[in-house]
Order: structure tokens, then C-alpha cells, then sequence
């Protein structure tokens, strides 16, 4: 049977709800979670958690987020009002009943929109198709009218000399015509074909080779991103960040990774690429790294005005909460305080006190 989790705690405004779920020292990848208009579920190895709203939110707004002991949901609400309850009351039977409904209702709208995006990409192959063929037929009625128009004029030449003159102008044209030169020596350029391979072709067993990097390409697309399917015009520092963001929004950390770092090898002055990847990084555990990436975003941030406060403040907390990971506990506490005093934020303040307690424990 499952461990039913109750000592959650919630709090609101009119326009949110938050609520924290506590981890019970499960890791945070283990944890499935599920959300809709009305019903939240957390489920992570033999602990449950669930609740039935008492209002409407708007799941496509509202989001989820981890610490290194809770869980907490930030929520929309659809209604600016204040919750007389965080759950509805209602017997035990209702709820399976609404469960049901909601489980399947959230279902049938990430199919209807799943449906939707590719309706409109066929629509857009359609219109694209189209505007092809139109361009096309443009473009054969030019070379055409071109031809008319070449055709007409050599008519029109040829009408003007009278005939006699033509078949005298022709036959002096075939005396006096010189004899054509001696054909002109050249030399032949030859090229081989690149290989990946440094053995001749003569000697490798190509289908092999070919099916070897095969499996690369689809390894390397296994993480969300590769570069070499990127069109033109999507090679664009901006395009790589909206990229990488979308990684980490679904926690694909590795796809997250590799177009961040693609962008700052096209741009290494976009600090925003770095921040991401430092995110990226530290949910990977690479501590190291995101500590790198932070203090490169940090110079790149310079000089420090009220535009980039925030992200400033990401970064030296980020940089603090690695820094503790790793066991730097006093260096890591300097640097959420430093991060605080700039922007307040939950999750820093929840490191700082954990941070704060194991040092004492030491001590």
C-alpha cells in the first residue's frame, strides 16, 4: 500500500497557490508527476500525494519545480479570488470517480493539441508546397517570354537582308573562314572523395562504416539536438537559446547542454547561453562546470545595472548551491547571502538554511 503524504504546506494570493511536497530523501528524478485544471498527483516509490483542487488553474501557466527536499507547485489560478480551502470535500467514491474524469480529460487535450501543431504543419507544407509551384510556373512563363522574344527579333534580322545578299555574305564566310587553331593542352585536376574513415576505400567494409555512423548521428539526436539538422537560417544565437530553454523546460539536460554551448561557439559574448547551460549543467551534476559558466556569465554582465540584476542574482546563487554540493559549505553560504541581497528567492533561502545547518553540525 502506498504512504499517503499529508504534511504538505500551502500558501496563496489571488492570483497563485503554492504548494510543497515534501521529497522524504527520494531524488527528484524518481518522482512522476501528473497536473490538471482540478487535480494534482506526486507519486515516487512507496509515498502518494494528491489533492483535489478546490478552484480552477491553468496548467499550461502554472509550473513545478524541485529542491533537494520538496516538491513545489506554483499555480495559476484561473480566477482572481482567494480559496476558502486548498481541497475540495467530497467522499471518497466521488474523488476516483473525478480522478478518472480529469486523468482523462487532460489527456484528450495534450492529444487535441498534439493533433492541432500537426495539422498546422501540414498546412504549412501545403501552403509552402504551393507557393513553390506558383513561383515555378512564374518562372518557366519568363524563360519562355525570353524565348519569344529572342525568336522574334532573329526573325525580324533575318527579314531585313534580302536573300541574295544573305547567300553571298554566306559563301565569302566559307573562304575566307581561318582554320581553326591546334586544341590547347590542359591538366586534369583529380580529387578524392572525403571519407570519415583514414583507411582506403579499397580496404573498409563500407556498408559497416556506414551504419557506424548511423548509430553516432542517432545517438548524438537521442538528446533532443544536433547540429547538422539545423536549417540555415536557425544557426542563430537567439535560436539556440530558445532551444536550450525548451530542453530545460522538459528537463532534457543533455539537449539543454549541447545547443547552449552550439550558440556560444557561434556567439561566446551571449550571456544568457551561459546562465542556461550553467542550469543545465548543475542538473546534471556537474558542479564544476556550472560554476564556470556562472562566473563567465558574471564578467559578461558587466557593467551591473538594474537590467541584469536578476540574472545576476541566478548566477551567484547557482554558484553557491554548487559550490556547497561540492563540500566548499563556507564559500557556497557567502555566496547565497550575496544572491539574496539582490533578489529575494525561496529555493536560495531554503539552500542557505540547509547550507547553515550542516556547517554548524560540523563545527
Amino acid at each position: 500500500m502506498p504512504i499517503i503524504i499529508k504534511d504538505i504546506e500551502w500558501s496563496q494570493t489571488e492570483n497563485t497557490v503554492t504548494i510543497k511536497v515534501p521529497l522524504r530523501g527520494i531524488h527528484h528524478s524518481k518522482v512522476d508527476i501528473f497536473y490538471s485544471k482540478l487535480y494534482i498527483k506526486a507519486s515516487f516509490e512507496q509515498y502518494f500525494f494528491e489533492v483535489f483542487l478546490y478552484k480552477a488553474i491553468d496548467p499550461k501557466t502554472s509550473t513545478c519545480t524541485f529542491t533537494s527536499t520538496h516538491i513545489l507547485f506554483e499555480l495559476i489560478k484561473c480566477e482572481t479570488i482567494t480559496w476558502e480551502h486548498l481541497e475540495l470535500d467530497i467522499p471518497k467514491a466521488e474523488k476516483q470517480e473525478l480522478k478518472k474524469s480529469y486523468i482523462e480529460e487532460e489527456h484528450k487535450r495534450i492529444q487535441d493539441e498534439h493533433s492541432e501543431r500537426l495539422n498546422k504543419k501540414s498546412e504549412l507544407k501545403r501552403l509552402a508546397v504551393r507557393e513553390q509551384i506558383a513561383l515555378d510556373a512564374n518562372l518557366r512563363e519568363k524563360i519562355e517570354n525570353i524565348k519569344k522574344d529572342e525568336k522574334e527579333n532573329a526573325l525580324k534580322c533575318m527579314e531585313i537582308t534580302p536573300q541574295t545578299n544573305r547567300t553571298k555574305i554566306k559563301n565569302s564566310q566559307r573562304k575566307n573562314a581561318p582554320l581553326p587553331p591546334p586544341r590547347s593542352s590542359q591538366t586534369i585536376t583529380v580529387s578524392f572523395t572525403p571519407r570519415e574513415f583514414p583507411t582506403p576505400c579499397r580496404e573498409s567494409r563500407l556498408e559497416e562504416e556506414n551504419a557506424w555512423l548511423r548509430k553516432q548521428a542517432e545517438a548524438r539526436r537521442s538528446v533532443g539536438f544536433i547540429s547538422e539538422d539545423l536549417r540555415p537560417e536557425e544557426h542563430n544565437p537567439q535560436f539556440l537559446k530558445s532551444k536550450g530553454d525548451e530542453f530545460l523546460r522538459s528537463r532534457n539536460y543533455l539537449g539543454a547542454v549541447s545547443a547552449y554551448s552550439f550558440g556560444i561557439k557561434l556567439n561566446d559574448k551571449f550571456a544568457d547561453l551561459y546562465v542556461g547551460r550553467a542550469e543545465a549543467h548543475f542538473a546534471l551534476g556537474n558542479y564544476n562546470k556550472a560554476i564556470t559558466d556562472c562566473s563567465t556569465a558574471l564578467e559578461l554582465m558587466k557593467p551591473e545595472v538594474p537590467l541584469n540584476l536578476r540574472e545576476r542574482a541566478l548566477c551567484i546563487g547557482t554558484r553557491g548551491v554548487a559550490l556547497v554540493k561540492l563540500g566548499l559549505i563556507k564559500e557556497g553560504i557567502g555566496e547565497l547571502k550575496a544572491s539574496l541581497t539582490l533578489v529575494p528567492n525561496e529555493n536560495f533561502s531554503l539552500q542557505l538554511e540547509e547550507a547553515l545547518d550542516s556547517l554548524n553540525n560540523t563545527d
